[in-house]
């Protein structure tokens, strides 16, 4: 039985915290299904001020748990103390979400209807503006190629489309607790998915319900996936760091790693804005997956 419910976030100081708390907070008290409790990490907030807004919503008295960092910790960090936390509380089941989020009514009752048999469920999401509007029509799911059933780490070897707002992992049947999340890891919802799945676990995707996905100027990754500078710089550190881990498991990690040492040697070669006229060029970046926009030498079919 998957009894004590956790849904949590991260709490953290921007222009626009008055308008995401409410959102989120609105969200979360008209879940279709209460039964969980709320697990509010503060990123150097003032608990007070969280809890003043919380109480505008909490009439039911649902049961809150806040908790302040005491020490400074960068964003993974953040999302593996709430994994910590959770277990201290005896929670089997986390469901992550975004504070600058807003998600639909039936989350909770979609996720608690389908991760029993599961290590994590994720769902669909909409890309929405800083004021909740759709910005594309469509919603992820209906626009990407994503298996009902995520069973085979290959899946998203190249790629990611599992959002950590977007997932809920099962405390019950997979040691989360034991996953050390190495410093130079960036896509931690990326890494966990990937490390369940190398251990012989399973995810499942949720069609039901649904995310909007904030696009504001504190978006740590965003929905834009043409390629500038900055992003190739973030997607090769991303991709690198991956593989650098997982080359452990698998020769096809391994040879991921080593062709991405190998791009970066090609770009420093060419120059970083022929690569980037060559990928926005050559690919329709509009149906790109996370870290898909970053391609091997193969990919764009360089002569070798």
């Amino acid at each position: 039985m998957l009894d004590k419910i956790i849904y949590a976030t991260v709490v953290y100081e921007c222009n626009s915290f008055d308008t995401f708390a409410h959102d989120y907070l609105e969200s979360v008290f008209k879940q279709t299904d209460q039964n969980f409790e709320l697990l509010i990490l503060s990123d150097d907030v003032d608990l007070a001020n969280i809890k003043g807004v919380v109480d505008q919503f909490n009439l039911n008295k649902k049961k809150i748990h806040y908790e302040k960092s005491t020490r400074r910790l960068t964003p993974i960090q953040l999302r593996k103390e709430l994994v910590d936390i959770s277990y201290k509380l005896g929670a089997d089941v986390l469901i992550f979400s975004d504070f600058d989020e807003s998600v639909a009514n039936n989350r909770v009752e979609e996720i608690l209807s389908n991760i029993g048999n599961y290590d994590f469920v994720f769902n669909d999401f909409f890309v929405v503006d800083k004021q909740l509007n759709k910005i594309e029509g469509d919603s992820f799911f209906e626009t990407r190629n994503i298996p009902n059933h995520l069973l085979d780490w290959r899946e998203i070897k190249l790629f990611n489309y599992v959002g950590l707002g977007s997932m809920a992992i099962n405390l019950s049947s997979y040691d989360y607790k034991s996953m050390v999340i190495p410093d130079y890891i960036i896509a931690v919802d990326w890494f966990i998915a990937t490390k369940v799945l190398v251990d012989g676990g399973a995810g499942m995707k949720l069609t039901s319900t649904f995310a909007n996905y904030r696009q504001h100027d504190s978006s740590f990754v965003g929905f834009e996936f043409s390629l500038n500078r900055e992003r190739l710089a973030q997607g090769l550190k991303v991709k690198e760091g991956h593989y650098k881990y997982f080359k452990k498991y698998d020769r096809e990690f391994n040879l991921l790693y080593s062709e991405i040492l190998e791009l970066r040697d090609y770009i420093n070669e060419v120059g970083e804005n022929y690569y980037i006229n060559e990928v926005n060029s050559k690919f329709n970046m509009n149906d790109c997956c996370w870290w898909e926009n970053i391609k091997l030498k193969k990919e764009i079919n360089y002569d070798l």
